[in-house]
């Protein structure tokens, strides 16, 4: 996979999702690439990684957002995923057969729940990047910032499968905190 070309064609998509989503997309494939390192199928996972949220663009008007009024979209940006991933992979000429698990892999980052080791690693890296501070702020209004991060406590441990994500979540919350309420 050549990540440059990738980055080339996606960019512009997540340039309409909502905000901060490229920069969630950056840091979803930086904790891919942490829990991932060594494996095969490093590449299908760096990509789902960058297009986890294509489905989002031209969904919300731009700007930052209640965190109620995002999930009212969810279902919608969960139907154009499918559609958007299989037209920006196949601009890069993807066998049909990684398509598919690209799209297997976003499906169970949108759930929050995995089944497999590599939907563990890209549930537990999209919730790995969203305890910093830079994610809260770049997407939600501020009066949102309580609703999300008790969400967050209450969801995530049920999330985390990989070992490093586990041991990663109670710091990375509690830093979050600490920055943020």
């Amino acid at each position: 996979m050549d990540e440059n070309k990738l980055i080339t064609i996606i960019k512009p998509y997540l340039d309409n999702c909502r905000a901060g989503d490229w920069n969630h997309a950056l840091r979803v494939v930086k904790w891919v690439k942490v829990l991932g390192e060594g494996r095969e199928d490093l590449d299908l996972l760096i990509t789902a990684a960058y297009i986890h949220d294509i489905g989002w663009s031209n969904i919300l008007p731009k700007g930052k957002v209640d965190f109620q009024e995002m999930l009212k979209f969810e279902e919608k940006a969960n139907e154009n995923t499918q559609r958007l991933v299989t037209e920006v992979l196949g601009k890069m000429e993807f066998e049909e057969s990684d398509i598919n698990t690209v799209i297997r892999l976003i499906k169970a980052a949108d759930k929050h729940d995995s089944q497999n080791d590599d939907e563990a690693i890209i549930v537990d890296a999209d919730s790995l990047s969203k305890l910093c501070v830079e994610h809260v702020q770049e997407k939600y209004k501020s009066e949102s910032y309580q609703e999300v991060i008790s969400l967050w406590e209450r969801e995530f441990p049920k999330r985390f499968k990989t070992e490093k994500g586990k041991s990663l979540y109670p710091e990375l919350l509690e830093n979050l905190k600490k920055e943020i309420l």
